[in-house]
């Protein structure tokens, strides 16, 4: 997977601008090129068509202004940064330009002129989380560190090969700028008999044979990567999976979680109310999430 194409959506305010700071991390570590899109989006009023025409280049002019106000902040010096305006729907116009134009990135704030009173679901981000079909970083305005910072990875897995999809950009990542890699297993906690059970060997012995074989299947892993200069250690922890995996991130100072957007749920489960979505939410850093 080569990153080198990233797209930044914007909408002129300050949180969606929060995404900035960590796309221009991605590009630097992997010398890619940064896109910047504003979205003039139509009112939903019907209008004379020349005064409709009026107001949409009334908004270009805005967006074109907004968007050179953006670039001239000096933002990188070693990454190529250029603008882009669309009319449309916001979303849509958002994964129509990534398609169109194959972005390998889309780096965007969880939340926009709508406010932190909003969290992914039903925001643009969440639709384009939804339909877009190039990775995706979701950037939360209160994020704590940006991407590379303790040049700390953690790739959470769950024992199937569509989680494993997350493996090899997340390599790259960690080869790109000498980043330590964690790899983490969360597993469940067994169901209880309600009773006495004949043969049931108790909860604490069904809790350490499930955290040998994950911690088994997570050295396999490891030993099937390709050999790389990169430091690599594994973890498993016990409970709810988005909290395992939020919780180890906090622990560990993680800078970026790299994951994929299905698991052991399947293609039939999208980010909604998977492990996935919940991790997205509640992160204190960047969460990439690989398709």
């Amino acid at each position: 997977m080569s990153f080198k194409k990233i797209l930044v959506p914007l909408d002129g305010s300050e949180l969606a601008e929060a995404a900035l700071a960590s796309a221009l991390a991605f590009a630097e570590a992997l010398s890619a090129d940064v896109v910047l899109l504003r979205v003039v989006v139509p009112l939903a009023i019907k209008l004379d068509p020349d005064l409709y025409q009026r107001v949409i280049e009334n908004g270009k002019k805005e967006a074109e202004a907004y968007l050179n106000s953006i670039q001239s902040r000096s933002l990188s010096s070693s990454v190529r940064i250029k603008s882009e305006i669309m009319v449309g729907k916001a979303a849509k116009s958002i994964v129509d330009y990534a398609q169109e134009n194959e972005i390998d990135l889309i780096v965007i704030s969880s939340h926009g002129r709508s406010g932190i009173s909003r969290w992914v679901y039903g925001s643009i981000a969440d639709k384009v989380l939804y339909h877009a079909t190039c990775a995706m970083a979701v950037i939360h305005p209160q994020l704590e560190t940006i991407p590379f910072t303790h040049k700390r990875i953690l790739v959470p897995l769950d024992g199937s090969l569509l989680a494993e999809r997350a493996l090899k950009p997340a390599v790259k990542l960690a080869q790109a700028v000498s980043a330590e890699l964690v790899l983490l297993r969360v597993t469940f906690m067994p169901l209880v008999p309600p009773g006495p059970v004949p043969g049931w060997p108790g909860t604490e012995v069904v809790m350490n044979e499930d955290e040998q074989e994950a911690k088994a299947y997570l050295l396999r892993v490891q030993d099937s990567l390709p050999e790389a200069p990169i430091e690599l250690h594994v973890h498993v922890s016990h409970g709810s999976v988005a909290d395992g995996i939020i919780d180890m991130a906090d622990g560990l100072q993680v800078d970026l979680i790299v994951m994929s957007s299905h698991g052991r749920s399947g293609i039939s489960r999208w980010v909604f109310g998977s492990e996935t979505e919940k991790t997205l939410r509640g992160a204190h850093c960047t969460a990439l999430v690989i398709r």
